[in-house]
């Protein structure tokens, strides 16, 4: 036997080894016409590994191109976690040691596979019952179907270990509403339960006691009929909430929302809308300094991006500004060639080592501060001139917003329709209640969007000069 042959012969068992482990950390279950993976690495909080990201992209090529397939769901075999992220200290080990082309592996996979559910041909319905952080959120939010228990907890909390907040984030994270997106990405602030569906995240609320139920009704639907599914989940939500709690904003006609970031929403929009991470922490201590009740809100948003990698701010938020302006084939592209400039930094190396081996969270930053990080060189090494990083090749038609939207209506689709830019609801002149009957007529009465479209009214709209009617309040 040669050394080629015999180094073919090695290569094909560590290829079936890797195989074998994907398969037993990523489930496959079949039932009718449903597939569903089930993450199964719970006591990591099914963290994904190379071997597991190949193995969901296997899984979603072969049910593409399945006659017997209708719908695609992925979920987790423990409530405490859907997914808390990739496994980067693993992709900082291969680094490190030498392994460059693996570690790069795991990125370039990943991103394949969150682009592939981006433009899936057939319905993905993602169930969020626990952590949903960093690659757990790259395996849901391109999903047309994004179901969120109360125990379903949001962060992309990658600024913190050095890095940027990838898995498309360049792209979901600047079509959120106002500046949410913006904070999001640069805090790692968690969202919990409705939240998420109230931040656009989620696109339905169901109870995880009703998530299995809900999963046979859709394996058993017998068709690809993105409406009929739609309905089916539908038939699975939580009545919003009416409790007066602190988390509650009182809204016209007394309807509270159950969103944890209602009472400083405007806020952030005011704090988050520069262009520099400078102007964005002088505008949070500008509202610090003032009295009312965003006051302990941007001192503790200030103090959460302290702790951050000072040039991992700056790069995030370069990163999502031009991401509003990206297809989702260039976003993606953007990340791959980030993540391995990334890998060159110092920062995401030791943001992992303090956070996640050390887990002592005293990171030694270079640069520092925010001040000592020049953007110019910054936009140099980063997002200027030829990159050697390989492209992926992702090959399908590019668009510029999410094909599919069974959500809530975002607030400038609600300002919109006010305003009479909206050509579905007509010209000017509506009053609140036809802007209401308008929103639960074309969302068909959907839960929480009698919530959202009251909520957003109270805070962005006034009384005009005539009969009732509406006006935006200029921003």
């Amino acid at each position: 036997m040669t050394a080629a042959s015999r180094l073919v012969g090695i290569q094909r068992m560590l290829s079936t080894q890797e195989a074998q482990e994907g398969e037993k950390l990523v489930l496959a279950l079949n039932n009718l016409t449903g597939r569903t993976m089930v993450l199964n690495r719970p006591k990591a909080l099914n963290s994904l590994t190379l071997p597991m990201v190949q193995t969901i992209k296997r899984y979603l090529e072969d049910w593409e191109k399945s006659d017997l397939c209708d719908v695609v769901m992925l979920r987790s075999n423990s409530r405490k976690a859907f997914c808390a992220g990739g496994d980067v200290v693993q992709v900082s080990r291969d680094w490190r040691d030498g392994n460059k082309a693996q570690a790069m592996e795991f990125f370039r996979t990943e991103y394949k596979v969150n682009h592939h559910i981006a433009t899936y041909k057939k319905p993905i319905v993602a169930m969020l019952d626990g952590f949903t952080m960093g690659g757990g959120v790259g395996l849901s939010v391109h999903a047309p179907f994004r179901v969120a228990s109360e125990n379903a907890v949001f962060a992309m909390p990658e600024t913190k270990i050095g890095f940027f907040p990838d898995v498309g984030a360049t792209f979901f994270l600047p079509r959120l509403d106002g500046e949410l997106g913006v904070y999001l990405g640069l805090t790692g602030q968690k969202l919990k339960g409705r939240d998420l569906l109230y931040a656009g995240i989620a696109t339905h609320y169901v109870p995880s006691e009703r998530h299995a139920l809900l999963e046979q009704r859709l394996q058993g639907l017998g068709t690809s009929d993105y409406t009929a599914i739609n309905l089916a989940i539908e038939e699975f939500v939580a009545q919003p909430e009416n409790s007066q709690s602190e988390d509650f904003v009182g809204v016209v006609n007394d309807v509270p929302i159950d969103f944890s970031l209602a009472s400083v929403r405007d806020v952030i929009d005011i704090c988050f809308k520069f262009n520099t991470i400078e102007a964005i922490m002088q505008a949070l201590t500008e509202v610090a300094n003032q009295p009312g009740p965003a006051s302990e809100w941007a001192q503790k948003t200030y103090d959460q991006m302290n702790q951050m990698s000072p040039s991992s701010l700056k790069l995030t938020l370069e990163q999502l500004r031009r991401g509003a302006q990206l297809d989702i084939q260039k976003a993606f592209e953007l990340e791959l060639v980030l993540a391995e400039r990334r890998l060159e930094s110092h920062d995401m190396h030791e943001g992992i080592d303090a956070l996640l081996v050390r887990k002592t969270n005293d990171a030694a930053w270079d640069p520092e501060n925010i001040n000592a990080v020049d953007i110019r060189e910054l936009y140099s090494q980063y997002f200027e001139g030829e990159h050697e990083t390989t492209p992926l090749y992702l090959g399908s038609t590019p668009f510029t917003e999410y094909p599919h939207k069974f959500g809530l209506p975002t607030e400038q689709e609600i300002l919109d329709v006010v305003s009479g830019e909206s050509p579905q609801a007509g010209g000017f002149g509506m009053t609140y209640e036809l802007v209401m009957e308008f929103f639960m007529r074309e969302y068909e009465s959907k839960m929480g969007v009698e919530q959202k479209v009251n909520w957003v009214l109270s805070r962005r709209t006034e009384l005009g000069d005539a009969g009732g009617t509406l006006r935006v309040i200029k921003s």
